[in-house]
């Protein structure tokens, strides 16, 4: 819905991760053979090291694009996403040009003439990659399937780059590129898998993986613990897409492999030879008290 190991991430993963204006552009590194690696970044430096992740986009350019026009031809220019600065009627919405891999500005789009509210089903137009969707003001389409471009409204994050916020006290503002891309989305405890059907609690890349929120989870048939996986949220709740190197069951040649978060409290891994080892050890990060137990089952470091 960007990283590193050599490789840009944005190019490979289009249209499967919750997203501001659709399906969020993701990514896995290419494949770590281990679990310690760093985990990936959200800044302009898209070339960080680590397991298979959902970085998002993470502004490997967040430059805006060239001025949108209204339906009327009106040429209506960039906007900001935080002060929402667009003219009646429009709000201001991430976007990339078609075929790009991530998003790369703001634009002002207009809103639905019965617009969606905050949880209803929603629609984005042509694609992700529009910002076009018929949520209302200070909402945006997220969880889009990418198979008809329907998704649910969220809430974009509101305040400024350095004193954001959420409608929602168990939500997270999630900087998916940082001024363009903020949306709001709800924490979650990847041990208790807490999210709604049809959702994951999954690392927070944008922020290294210091907290969780949920996100949609489209592992359909597959997905299953050692599958091979090629997004974070291709793996069923409870599992995360990881290097295959860090069990001895995955494809040693795909590009992530679907392993389970386990409890450092009671560690418990079905793997041969597996250990339940801090997730933020593995990720390469500090965690916040409230997910200190939060495990991951892998391979000896």
């Amino acid at each position: 819905m960007p990283d590193k190991n050599g490789a840009t991430i944005m190019q490979r993963y289009i249209l499967w991760f919750s997203v501001m204006s659709g399906a969020l552009v993701a990514g896995c590194s290419e494949a770590s053979n281990s679990a310690t690696e760093a985990a990936p970044s959200t800044t302009d430096d898209a070339t960080s090291t680590g397991a298979p992740t959902t970085a998002g986009p993470t502004g490997e350019s967040t430059e805006t694009g060239a001025a949108p026009t209204s339906s009327g031809g009106e040429e209506l220019g960039q906007c900001d996403p935080w002060l929402q600065d667009c003219p009646e009627g429009h709000k201001c919405m991430a976007f990339a040009p078609e075929g790009e891999g991530a998003f790369t500005g703001t634009k002002c789009t207009p809103v639905a003439a019965n617009p969606g509210s905050l949880g209803d089903p929603c629609k984005v137009e042509d694609g992700w990659w529009s910002g076009v969707d018929d949520c209302d003001h200070g909402l945006a389409c997220w969880d889009v399937d990418p198979a008809d471009n329907s998704g649910q409204c969220v809430a974009l994050c509101r305040g400024s780059e350095d004193d954001h916020g959420c409608p929602g006290s168990d939500d997270v503002c999630v900087f998916w590129v940082p001024g363009v891309a903020h949306v709001c989305l709800q924490g979650c405890d990847p041990l208790l898998q807490d999210c709604a059907e049809g959702q994951g609690c999954l690392p927070n890349w944008a922020n290294g993986g210091q907290d969780f929120v949920c996100q949609a989870e489209y592992s359909a048939e597959e997905g299953q613990v050692f599958d091979p996986c090629e997004f974070t949220n291709a793996c069923d709740p409870g599992l995360l897409c990881w290097g295959p190197g860090s069990a001895l069951e995955c494809e040693q040649d795909a590009i992530g492999c679907c392993l389970p978060f386990c409890d450092l409290k009671d560690p418990q891994c079905t793997g041969e030879g597996a250990v339940c080892t801090s997730f933020y050890e593995a990720a390469g990060s500090e965690p916040l008290p409230q997910f200190e137990d939060v495990g991951i089952c892998v391979l000896p470091g």
